[in-house]
């Protein structure tokens, strides 16, 4: 095993302005979503490359009923919801390991960026910060590079090295690239695994930072709201009813909601920690939680607003169940109503993914620990999330063992604004993949 890991190390590294390059290519294909075109595109050259590594490929589009489910409509999607599935086929295909990565990207703000969003620019320097993993090898810059594009090339090359260099795995490797993950993944890994497309022992997400080995995230469901209102000039508005004005005692209602009950709605996880930035602010426990993200509605000033709609992301504690959220946030509109005869509303559910826990003390964790540290040279802490990852699919749908890990931190600006990642971050998560698939599989 020391031997086959000195020569697939020694590959990775030999080959890391390959992956670049692989990784600028990703990079310039513009999959942001909403609305999430070119997934076709994209799946296309990921196909080419696992078919070149010996892979049995497939592209899977999600079904009508799977877009719907995603809220396809309400959010704005467009384009087929493409998802490559790869399989790599070891002597007696048993155990089976599931690496996820997923092709779409946070959307590409308007202003503020200094670099091309789309170019996968390269610089010895980054102005916003070192990663704790910069041997000097430099960064790649645009969206998508530390989420999730630079995991998706990092999996890829951790299986070339084994391949290229003849090391015989016993077990099958599944590598997914699947969308959507950042509005909730129904039609990306959801599709995959409810549909029984993928399956297996253990898994592992690629989609993280290498500050923390994941284990526990919330859930989420997005809601639309929607108030109803009477048109009528702005200057007689005692003869309107003013949307804007219902959604206003909405919005006061559920930011009492979440700040007086949901912060207070928490669950302990022993063994895993949460952020720094979370602790600093108060919050070491999975915390129920709330967001009013966007607001619309009127045509102008003179003229009463006849209609008003937002979206609502309440995050979702492991263990709530979708119905539960769904009723106690129909019930806080409710208290409202019972107040003011004229508020008229609609609520939609735009799409559901659900929170997870997995043991810190599980076998598999802990071996996924070793070897990071074994390529690192670090321990990295077991972590939790606030936020989602489509990694609730693996473990709640796929009942498999889990964790996750990635590139980026503090100094990569995820979802922002000159997103950036570390090279020598990228080699350092081929290698743990590459020792990964070897100490399961081999």
């Amino acid at each position: 095993m020391s031997e086959s890991k000195k020569r697939v190390f020694s590959y990775i590294e030999e080959y890391r302005d390959q992956m670049i390059r692989l990784l600028r290519k990703l990079v310039r294909i513009d999959t942001q979503v909403p609305p999430g075109l070119n997934y076709d595109l994209i799946c296309d050259v990921l196909a080419d490359k696992f078919s070149e590594l010996g892979c049995e490929v497939k592209i899977h589009n999600a079904t009508e009923k799977y877009l719907k489910l995603s809220g396809a409509e309400l959010m704005g999607l467009e384009g087929p919801r493409s998802n490559v599935v790869a399989r790599y086929r070891g002597k007696t295909g048993r155990p089976i390991l599931h690496i996820s990565a997923h092709i779409d990207t946070a959307a590409i703000q308007e202003e503020g960026w200094t670099v091309d969003p789309l170019g996968g620019a390269v610089t010895e320097d980054n102005p916003y910060g070192r990663s704790a993993y910069d041997r000097g090898g430099g960064y790649v810059w645009g969206r998508g590079v530390s989420d999730d594009k630079g995991e998706i090339v990092s999996m890829i090359y951790a299986l070339q090295a084994i391949h290229e260099l003849g090391i015989t795995l016993d077990g099958d490797l599944i590598l997914t690239c699947n969308c959507d993950e950042e509005i909730g993944g129904v039609a990306g890994l959801g599709y995959l695994m409810r549909e029984g497309i993928v399956k297996a022992d253990y898994g592992a997400q690629w989609d993280g930072g290498l500050t923390g080995i994941g284990l526990a995230a919330q859930g989420r469901t997005r809601f639309l709201v929607r108030t109803l209102g009477k048109s009528y000039h702005g200057q007689l508005p005692v003869l309107g009813v003013n949307a804007i004005e219902k959604m206003s005692k909405i919005n006061v209602a559920l930011t009492d909601y979440w700040r007086n009950v949901l912060l207070k709605r928490q669950k302990a996880v022993p063994g895993i920690v949460l952020p720094d930035a979370l602790k600093e602010v108060g919050v070491d426990k999975l915390t129920a939680m709330l967001n009013i993200g966007t607001i619309s509605g009127g045509v102008q000033g003179a003229t009463v607003p006849d209609r008003c709609e937002e979206e609502v992301l309440r995050g979702m504690i492991p263990g709530e169940t979708f119905e539960d959220v769904k009723d106690e946030f129909t019930s806080v509109i409710e208290g409202v109503k019972a107040t003011d005869a004229d508020l008229e509303y609609e609520v939609e559910v735009i799409n559901v993914r659900e929170g997870y826990v997995v043991s810190p003390e599980h076998p598999y964790v802990l071996e996924a620990r070793d070897i990071v540290r074994e390529v690192t040279g670090t321990e990295l802490p077991f972590t939790g999330t606030l936020a989602s990852t489509d990694m609730n699919y693996q473990v709640n749908d796929g009942g498999m063992p889990c964790f996750n890990l990635g590139v980026g931190g503090p100094y990569s600006n995820g979802h922002k604004q000159d997103e950036s990642a570390s090279i020598d971050e990228i080699v350092d998560l081929t290698k743990i993949a590459a020792l990964l698939y070897m100490k399961k599989l081999e």
